[in-house]
């Protein structure tokens, strides 16, 4: 059985915390808030964040919270299917 919702305010300090995490939850609707990243470290997290989501829930979105519309449209251009920005 898995939670429906979880809103996700952690702090992690890289993405293997946040791998280990998703890999212990059985929440399968997380919103990630990524606003007080700056803009390399939002895309690098979000890309590798978005592809561990995706092996333990391939047919949810991980849904994603950003500090401005250039942070969203950079990420954007990436093939990155299973992303939604709230």
């Amino acid at each position: 059985m898995y939670v429906r919702f979880c809103m996700l305010n952690l702090t992690f300090n890289d993405i293997n915390s946040f791998k280990n995490y998703i890999n212990a939850s059985n929440c399968e609707d997380f919103v990630l808030n990524l606003s007080n990243m700056n803009i390399f470290e939002s895309i690098k997290f979000v890309v590798l964040s978005s592809a561990y989501y995706s092996q333990k829930f391939p047919e949810d979105k991980l849904k994603c919270v950003v500090n401005s519309e250039d942070v969203k449209s950079l990420i954007s251009s990436f093939d990155v299917k299973n992303l939604e920005f709230v």
